[in-house]
């Protein structure tokens, strides 16, 4: 940024009373020397990914306890005395050359409320990661353990483990999805799925009647071996492999369901094209797991339409564990569906600047960073997503157009390394089957459940298969959902063997 954009920048966070926050800290004085140099160093690592870091020295936060204000500039400020500025810059400068390699920043000096005060304006470089110094340890006038800061929030701290390699893995510029695979070459790759990319993505006739080889070059796919032949980048494998499992362990995603009225659970595996898998899950829920009623109350002529789990955040959700997974970890994408919820479970935390506690509270995400770029702008093109950092604020939208719980994302600590995003059922289908004179409670379309139970008590015999031949909606797996649905419910009940055997109608 030009010094004059970064003056005016910080004049504005001050007369606008911005509150501290990654890229901002304010201290009253140039003596909290260890607080200084590890929000400097914190900012120089740029955990967060912002564009630049504020400190502002001569500026006292506000702290009021009556009113809850903290960690806001009081105004007018303290300010530093006009004598004092070059003997403050040039400690500050001393105080910065603890960190290493040198960190790029400047110091500004402006007014307000008729006061002096000093910026030290921090601006992210591609040397680091940054370290403060042992000798600065050791100084008794600033005594910072010292290591790699980096700044969450309005903390300026140590990392974690995990933390500290997502910082190693930033400054190395790693990226697993744009190196190449350790074994897959242009042979491993699907000339049909590359073709059939090409064509939902509306690429000229001539792109798609391309050689496999021409394809797979123009598309950035293979590079060249130097012990002769061509080999497959990550992302291409993910893409276009027929079985990414075979390359990349894990690299496919599980449902597991809770089976009604036991403590067991049965599992279905996709583990295709990761564009295959993102359209392959969310038809398998649609077919076999969303339901929706119509709610109609007994003094009204209108009526609504709730489902179990919308669509939209179904899809959302589940894109964007497969989208945002660490493909390097070898573990698979989880999808549990329980009786009162579904839980996207991906073993891999959102890189900065998204956090848990940022999923949460907020809707959208201009600036969030992609660990599959490639990955990405694919699942644009086949439009698997709208828009860059939008999917959360769908999924959060439908969820509370249909009346669902708010969405809510775990783990609630700094330490645990994974995502778990966590969408409740909505509370209709928590009630029991039952004949209320009040609300009538139907299934829209003449419901999946109803259907079956009307073929059951015209052919007590009909399997799960037949019954999935007729409605032809559904699946066989579907059809057996739904029965153990109604089971538990006491709608039906089974009498005889499985083989042999009769559905009986109850209700």
């Amino acid at each position: 940024m030009q010094l004059l954009d970064i003056k005016r920048m910080a004049h504005n966070i001050l007369e606008n009373q911005n509150i501290e926050s990654s890229f901002i800290e304010y201290k009253k004085s140039a003596n909290f020397k260890d607080k200084i140099l590890k929000t400097a160093c914190a900012f120089a690592n740029n955990y967060m990914n912002n564009e630049i870091g504020l400190l502002f020295v001569g500026i006292e936060e506000v702290d009021d306890k009556e009113t809850g204000e903290k960690a806001i500039p009081k105004r007018p400020i303290e300010g530093i005395k006009e004598a004092k500025l070059e003997g403050i810059e040039n400690e500050l400068k001393s105080l910065l050359a603890n960190i290493h390699p040198k960190i790029n920043y400047h110091i500004i000096t402006d007014q307000i409320d008729d006061e002096y005060y000093i910026v030290v304006a921090v601006e992210s470089g591609s040397n680091g990661p940054f370290q403060t110094s042992e000798r600065a340890e050791k100084d008794k006038d600033i005594r910072l353990k010292a290591g790699r800061y980096i700044r969450v929030g309005r903390d300026s701290r140590l990392p974690n483990p995990t933390e500290e390699f997502e910082l190693l893995k930033k400054f190395a510029n790693f990226s697993f999805s744009s190196n190449l695979n350790d074994t897959a070459t242009i042979d491993d790759l699907s000339y049909e799925y590359m073709k059939e990319y090409l064509l939902q993505t509306g690429a000229k006739k001539d792109i798609r009647e391309m050689s496999k080889l021409d394809m797979a070059k123009s598309m950035g796919l293979v590079s060249e071996s130097e012990y002769g032949g061509y080999r497959a980048k990550n992302f291409a494998v993910l893409m276009f492999a027929d079985t990414p499992n075979k390359f990349i362990p894990n690299a496919h995603v599980e449902i597991i369901r809770e089976i009604d009225g036991t403590d067991k659970m049965e599992s279905k595996k996709f583990d295709g094209p990761v564009w295959i898998q993102a359209k392959q899950v969310s038809k398998y829920f649609e077919d076999n797991i969303m339901a929706s009623y119509t709610i109609r109350e007994a003094d009204k002529i209108e009526h609504k339409i709730v489902y179990n789990y919308p669509l939209t955040a179904f899809e959302e959700l589940a894109t964007n564990a497969i989208l945002h997974k660490e493909y390097d970890t070898p573990e698979y994408v989880g999808i549990y569906i329980y009786k009162d919820r579904i839980s996207f479970v991906n073993h891999n935390r959102p890189l900065p600047p998204v956090t848990i506690e940022a999923l949460n509270r907020d809707r959208t995400f201009d600036r969030r960073q992609y660990l599959n770029k490639e990955l990405k702008d694919m699942f644009f093109s086949l439009n698997l997503i709208e828009s860059y950092g939008s999917g959360i604020r769908r999924a959060k939208d439908a969820l509370l157009e249909n009346g669902s719980p708010e969405l809510k994302f775990y783990p609630d600590n700094e330490e645990d390394n994974y995502t778990n995003a966590v969408m409740g059922v909505n509370k209709e289908f928590l009630k029991e089957f039952n004949g209320s004179t009040t609300k009538e409670t139907t299934k829209e379309k003449n419901s999946i459940q109803e259907q079956i139970v009307l073929l059951m008590k015209d052919n007590p015999s009909i399997t799960a298969e037949q019954i999935a031949n007729e409605i032809k909606e559904i699946t066989a797996d579907g059809v057996r959902y739904h029965i153990r649905n109604l089971k538990a419910h006491g709608v039906i009940k089974r009498e005889g063997s499985t083989k042999s055997g009769k559905w009986i109608v109850l209700k």
